[in-house]
């Protein structure tokens, strides 16, 4: 397995483990970055508000960094 390959191994890994304790935080994800959906069609499939999809994916991806990074800095807040 090359070092691409072994990252998407890492990062379907890290997604399964987001599934594990929140499984709308990990459909979000799937729907706007796999499936190309925007913020506001993610929000409507999921039924909740678009700000806190934003804020879902926030979380999600300063937990995505640190997981597959352990020795990063978080990521400032946006």
């Amino acid at each position: 397995v090359n070092a691409q390959g072994e990252e998407m191994l890492d990062l379907d890994q890290a997604l399964d483990a987001l599934e594990g304790f929140d499984v709308k935080k990990a459909r979000a994800v799937e729907l706007r970055y796999f499936l190309g959906c925007t913020a506001e069609e993610t929000a409507d499939i999921l039924q909740v508000s678009k700000a806190t999809i934003d804020r879902e994916l926030r979380f999600t991806r300063s937990w995505l960094i640190q997981r597959l990074n352990p020795g990063a800095a978080a990521p400032p807040s946006v």
